[in-house]
């Protein structure tokens, strides 16, 4: 049993603060399987400032949620409390629900702390019932899917629960099946384009039109990987080359318009079709249908602790690091996406992330 993190309605007002301080990872990520709303969700925050700063900090880049507004408890002498906030601003607890109001949010978000106790929760539902307002208490510790919380009661006090991450047999049969099944299907109707773009490859520039690669898959084990050629033979002796012009902060190399790729390639990488290949890798087991980014062996050689989760799961030719951005994302954003993947799947998840692929690759997003 620990305190697990995520944004969860108020249904019992006696929440242990204490036990779920705030914690730098946030909650930002139990948004991260639904799909942008087509109107944010309009919050107050309500904590002392640098709990709130520091959560406000984790939403700004999720455009599922929009901040307008913010109550500041006191709690942290060293702060300099006079600093305005960007969104408006009240320093009593007896005046958020007037802001709320004020504003149009539509919800109330506790961060908790010492400086908000149980006495201050309640207070703040007698304030809101009046109002069309969710009040709602952030939960501390990232990457937690909502399907693994469970809130009880112990000793008087509410606590949640936190499900085991790993996936029992039953689900890790279904997924195997669907994998392979789904493979062996995708292989047979995909099979006339292959050879087009097999023979397509060949015809635009010298060398084989597929393209096998090392990688690392499940557990560290290496697997050879198929795609369809989409750069000139000597791209890896030529990757030196371009090492400075690297658009990624860090691990990955990506440029958007790299020299190296031949003219049928761009359009490949462009649609996503010299992906396909990999469907061999599903069918022998190496590979998932949907699943992290498999990873190079050198880039894996410099994965700290945390990154070497990614390996818990088999490697995917879609997951959410593709339908969320791809080459757009930072590294630091993929692997977070690779992480809450690993911890939290199910297999409703990747049906859901191989219909998002569809839109993915229509829309080309990130992609080259």
């Amino acid at each position: 049993m620990v305190a697990v993190g995520g944004v969860v309605p108020l249904d019992d007002v006696r929440l242990a603060f204490p036990a779920l301080a705030l914690s730098a990872g946030g909650s930002v990520l139990a948004v991260l399987q639904q799909g942008r709303a087509a109107a944010p969700q309009r919050l107050v925050l309500v904590g002392t400032r640098s709990d709130v700063e520091a959560y406000a900090a984790h939403v700004a880049t999720d455009g599922s949620v929009l901040l307008v507004g913010a109550g500041i408890v006191a709690g942290e002498r060293t702060l300099t409390v006079d600093a305005p906030l960007p969104v408006p601003t009240v320093r009593s607890l007896d005046r958020v629900a007037e802001l709320a109001s004020e504003v149009g949010a539509d919800a109330v978000v506790v961060v908790p702390g010492l400086a908000v106790d149980t006495d201050d929760v309640r207070s703040l539902t007698w304030d809101l019932e009046s109002l069309p307002v969710t009040l709602s208490i952030a939960v501390p510790i990232a990457a937690v899917a909502r399907h693994r919380m469970h809130l009880r009661s112990l000793a008087g006090e509410s606590v949640i629960d936190l499900a085991v991450s790993r996936a029992g047999v039953p689900s890790r049969f279904a997924k195997m099946a669907f994998d392979r099944v789904g493979a062996l299907v995708l292989l047979v109707l995909a099979s006339p384009v292959l050879v087009v773009m097999w023979a397509a490859v060949r015809v635009d520039s010298r060398g084989p039109g597929f393209f096998v690669q090392d990688r690392v898959g499940r557990d560290g084990v290496p697997f050879r990987m198929y795609k369809m050629r989409s750069m000139h033979t000597d791209a890896e002796a030529r990757l030196a080359e371009f090492v400075s012009e690297n658009e990624m902060d860090s691990t990955l190399f990506k440029i958007r318009r790299d020299p190296r790729v031949t003219r049928v390639g761009y359009l490949l990488r462009r649609s996503s079709l010299d992906e396909l290949p990999q469907l061999w890798n599903v069918l022998r087991g190496d590979m998932s249908l949907v699943g992290p980014r498999p990873a190079l062996p050198a880039e894996v050689a410099t994965y700290d602790p945390a990154e070497l989760r990614r390996l818990a799961v088999l490697p995917g030719i879609t997951g959410l690091w593709q339908v969320s951005g791809r080459s757009d994302l930072t590294w630091d954003q993929a692997v977070r996406l690779d992480l809450y993947y690993a911890d939290n799947w199910r297999m409703v998840d990747d049906l859901a992330i191989a219909a998002r692929t569809v839109v993915a690759v229509m829309q080309a997003r990130g992609a080259y």
